[in-house]
């Protein structure tokens, strides 16, 4: 057989399998449409990441999920699977964008592939849950925009194309926006909300103006149909409500469009966020009480809430929590531990949050005892804080009793022995990206002082002897304000910026000269407010912490000795009597060298006060959720997962029967494989293709090659005989207005009644798990 021949024998072999090749341009316009409207909408992002850095790669994450269902489009056969096909094209793309070296061939992914993603998006949600909008544009971020937008736009193209509802398409679009309502004070960009508008109604006219088959719909598709009027009324209303929504809820008093205020405003609990928020906290200088305490100090106290001890990524993080923590809270102890000859001092302080909702506890130094404390928190011995889970500081009253070492310079002068293999790595860790600057300057500053506490006194004295200003405005001016490593060298060109500056530059630089370091987040010792409190005729002293004292200052180990807090920020805190100049603190007369005693101590006792009254046994263990909007979001996704489907084809149901009641003023004509015309729109028509759906979810097998009164034989046989003259009745007007000489297009009532009789009997008669599966996964929206 010649080439020819084959040729012309495979083609018909081709078109059974493939279906009727699609050639026109519509799947292709409606894609791009699709595509702009996505990436339009991600300009709304503009508050919530700290650039546009992700722009490229979202972008092409956009366009290949949009790309595969516009292929399988082109053939009419492969058309119902275009919603996998998005799927695809997204997990490829993702795979391509992100991890082409554990993808085969760059682009299909692999197991490795999907344990790396696992391990990105763990990394993106503690950037989430670890700062304030905006948040910064690193690769777990990036990571994580690019996926939301890849779902986003298979959400839209299975919405508007393969389910033919254009306009709940715009949900999609709105889930691009939330981000930026629901996160940041300013709301949604006006780029955004310009974008995701012009970009919604591109698809609204391409999906009007085109056919499925991909041609031109007729111009007698443009006779009159209330569309201007409805959009002109849903406008009006849209602008209403964002008139009276602002007046109406406290709080929505900021941006373009306030959506975001309300969350980020002046009226809902604060939360301290590790070193990215912290500038933000404090270029606020917020006046508000985050925190007020009692206790027997004669002067306020640092409060902790985390450290931060990775320094290995592109933002300082705290490390994971390891397994095993005691959740007690008694007996608590640092791990090492310091040597017990070092003197120490009883402190009681009474902690009440005024404010603070933070997953994170705030503590003073050394605590060895909390009670009070409602729900469950985990004490990390490797980093002395306490973390909530599923807990928050929110509306509690707890004690701390606490044992301060009473450090002196001549015993942080004798802790010279190398640091024990028990410390964890993760304290003297350091990248291969340390700026040149923070090197050399280390170098020039400790040169060759003998010991590590010489060395964390020239580091100190060095960021306090003038040449460094505090300016909460030069970072951000200059470019440089935020947290990582590529920060620093800026931060030291310049000499000026505030307590994340100092206190991250400090860390890095005595991880140089081989000190174990870490960065406390909290709180600077705040204002008296002139309150007294007595407790068994003990006086305790009230303290504020407020918004404008949020904090961070290094603290370095010395072995024997623990780790010690140090004040590199001029004009912030105060500087420990241990960390002061030779003339300033006297080298008393009971210090004691270390390591090599190691006879306990006596503790100084508190001034006697007496610890709070036992809370009611029966009282309450519930505490605030701090986690509610990643939860609430999670919750919402996994209910549209589950009930989505379901509530989609409850609309679709009620709109095609709507549509069978009302009759259509104008028949849509089509041509079709078989010749002839079909009005698509008439009642005939819909209520049958109503009746096989309902059907279909409720597992019938249509057959579009059976003919109409075989179809009706085997809806029929579903019920029994009571079903055959509804089901007749649809039959009937089905082919009337298929195989008829006229087209009825006036409403019918008895057709949506004889379809809606059918659904309820079909209902009544299902076993329960053909009910689940047609309100959770009605099989009738996977074709066409």
């Amino acid at each position: 057989m010649s080439t020819t021949g084959l040729l012309q024998t495979s083609h018909p072999v081709r078109k059974k399998v493939l279906g009727e090749s699609n050639a026109g341009p519509a799947r292709w316009v409606l894609a791009a449409a699709m595509w702009g409207a996505v990436m339009g909408a991600s300009l709304g992002l503009a508050g919530v990441l700290e650039d546009f850095s992700w722009f490229p790669q979202a972008a092409v994450v956009v366009a290949v999920t949009l790309l595969l269902p516009a292929l399988l489009r082109g053939r009419s056969a492969l058309s119902p699977f275009a919603p996998l096909g998005a799927v695809a094209g997204w997990l490829m793309a993702m795979a391509l964008m992100f991890f082409p070296g554990t993808s085969l061939l760059g682009c299909i992914p692999t197991l490795e592939t999907l344990r790396a993603a696992g391990s990105l998006s763990g990394e993106a949600a503690a950037v989430i849950m670890g700062s304030l909008a905006p948040a910064p544009a690193n690769a777990p971020m990036t990571f994580l925009t690019a996926a939301g937008l890849g779902l986003a736009a298979l959400l839209i193209d299975t919405v508007a194309i393969t389910l033919a509802m254009p306009a709940a398409s715009s949900v999609g679009l709105i889930l691009v926006l939330l981000p930026a309502a629901l996160m940041t004070k300013s709301g949604i960009a006006t780029s955004g909300f310009v974008g995701a508008a012009v970009g919604f109604l591109l698809i609204l006219g391409c999906c009007r103006w085109y056919a499925p088959d991909g041609k031109l719909r007729p111009p007698i598709t443009a006779a009159p149909s209330g569309v201007l009027a409805r959009g002109a009324a849903l406008g009006a209303a849209v602008v209403l409500l964002m008139v009276v929504v602002p007046a109406a809820i406290p709080g929505f008093s900021h941006g373009v469009f306030p959506q975001g205020a309300r969350l980020g405003g002046d009226n809902g609990p604060t939360r301290l966020d590790p070193m990215i928020a912290l500038g933000a906290d404090l270029r606020e200088q917020s006046s508000r009480i985050n925190l007020t305490y009692f206790s027997n100090t004669s002067t306020a106290q640092y409060l902790k809430l985390s450290t931060l001890e990775d320094f290995t990524g592109r933002a300082w993080a705290p490390s994971p929590l390891p397994e095993g923590l005691d959740s007690e809270l008694r007996d608590l102890e640092p791990s090492p531990a310091a040597n017990p000859a070092v003197p120490r001092q009883e402190i009681i302080t009474l902690v009440t949050s005024e404010t603070l909702n933070s997953e994170w506890l705030p503590v003073p130094p050394s605590p060895v005892e909390i009670t009070d404390l409602s729900g469950r928190w985990l004490w990390n011995p490797a980093t002395a804080t306490l973390q909530g889970q599923n807990a928050s500081t929110g509306g509690q009253d707890y004690m701390v009793r606490s044992e301060v070492p009473e450090l002196s310079r001549a015993q942080l002068n004798a802790a010279v022995l190398p640091t024990s293999k028990a410390l964890d790595p993760v304290f003297t860790a350091l990248p291969d990206d340390v700026p040149a600057q923070v090197r050399q300057t280390t170098q020039q500053v400790t040169g060759d002082l003998p010991t590590p506490y010489a060395k964390a006194m020239a580091l100190q004295d060095f960021f306090r002897s003038g040449t460094f200003n505090y300016s909460l405005d030069t970072p951000a001016q200059a470019g440089y304000d935020g947290s990582g490593m590529a920060v620093l060298g800026d931060f030291l060109e310049a000499k000026s910026g505030y307590c994340v500056h100092f206190s991250a530059a400090m860390a890095v630089m005595a991880r140089e000269v081989g000190i174990p370091s870490r960065i406390a987040v909290g709180y600077a010792p705040g204002a008296a407010n002139l309150e007294v409190e007595q407790r068994s005729g003990v006086s305790l002293f009230g303290y504020q912490a407020a918004g404008r004292d949020a904090h961070s200052w290094p603290e370095l180990y010395f072995e024997g000795l623990g780790w010690v807090p140090f004040e590199p920020t001029p004009t912030r805190g105060s500087v420990p009597e241990y960390a002061r100049a030779p003339s300033d603190s006297a080298a008393g007369s009971q210090n004691i060298p270390l390591p090599e005693q190691t006879t306990p101590a006596p503790i100084t006792p508190a001034p006697a006060p007496t610890t709070p009254a036992p809370a009611d046994a029966t009282a309450a263990t519930d505490s605030t959720v701090n986690h509610w909007p990643l939860r609430l979001g999670g919750g919402l996704l996994a209910l549209a997962l589950v009930g989505g489907p379901g509530l989609l084809r409850v609309v679709v149901r009620r709109r095609n029967l709507a549509r069978v009641r009302r009759g259509v003023a104008v028949a849509a004509w089509r041509t079709v494989a078989a010749g002839g015309t079909v009005a698509a729109g008439v009642p005939g028509v819909l209520a049958w293709r109503e009746l096989l759906a309902t059907a279909v979810d409720y597992g019938y097998a249509a057959d579009p090659a059976r003919t109409p009164a075989l179809e009706a034989a085997g809806l029929a046989a579903m019920l029994g005989t009571a079903a055959q003259p509804g089901v007749r009745q649809v039959q009937g007007a089905y082919e009337e207005a298929v195989f008829g000489s006229g087209v009825t297009t006036s409403g019918r009532d008895d057709l949506a009644d004889a379809v809606e009789s059918f659904h309820a009997r079909l209902r009544t008669r299902a076993t329960v798990w053909q009910r689940v599966r047609a309100a959770v996964a009605p099989a009738s929206l996977l074709r066409r």
